[in-house]
Formats: structure tokens, sequence, C-alpha cells
């Protein structure tokens, strides 16, 4: 199965639309009760060395990145040159983004562990398939 990472932007914590939302805890209860491969925060992904982060980081080897920040819109625009850095294609099977905006914490990890679940779900119905078909 391919690897699950999360990429939480914080948006150095000052964002109006994310003040409900403690991002230490967040970060605990996914490290804790969701399965996933690692975790990573970082207070301005859409900045340079947010950038070069996301440079470094992001593999084009099947990782599949949950991307925790700003409305999903304004993450494609802003998360866009990061991925490119990276020359991994910014696409479903790459890039999952989750919103931030106006969320407190439990709604957030909700989102998280819906996502997580539901993709699991695919990959498990992939493989049946390929066992019948195959």
């Amino acid at each position: 199965m391919a690897k699950k990472a999360i990429l939480m932007c914080t948006c150095s914590g000052a964002c109006p639309s994310m003040k409900d939302i403690n991002f230490w805890e967040l970060a605990e209860r996914i490290r804790l009760e969701l399965n996933h491969d690692f975790l990573v925060m970082h207070p301005r992904l859409c900045e340079e060395n947010g950038e070069c982060l996301m440079e470094d980081l992001l593999k084009d080897d099947g990782t599949k990145y949950y991307v925790l920040a700003c409305k999903e819109e304004k993450q494609r625009k802003l998360l866009r040159d990061g991925y490119q850095r990276a020359r991994v294609a910014m696409n479903k099977d790459t890039y999952h983004p989750i919103s931030l905006s106006f969320k407190n914490t439990d709604q957030v990890f909700e989102e998280i562990r819906k996502a997580l679940e539901e993709d699991e779900a695919v990959g498990e119905e992939s493989k049946e398939e390929a066992q019948v078909n195959g």
C-alpha cells in the first residue's frame, strides 16, 4: 500500500479562519489515532522555505499527501509551485486537500480520519478487483 503523509500548514497561527484549531492537539491526535506514515507541520507551506521543504520531501513514489491548509481552491494555487519544484504531479493520486478554514480541531480531525478511511476502502476494493481479474 502507498504511503500516507500528512502535511499541515499552520499559517503561522495567525490566520483568523483557523483560530479554533489547536494545532498541537490536532498533531498529537493524528499521531496517536490515525493510520499514516508521517506528519509534517510547517508555518507557511506557500512561502519560499515551505516550497523548499516540499521540494525535498515530496516523492513521486506513490505516496499520497493529505494537505491541511487554507481553502482547497487557494491551496491548489499556493502549493502548486512546491509540487512543481518536487517534480510530483498534483493530482488525486498524490494530493488530497483538506481545508482548515473556519473549522475547529474536532472537525478537522474527523475530515482527516474520513479521508484516510475512504482511501483505504478504495485501495481494498482495487486489490479485490485485481484478484478477481488477475
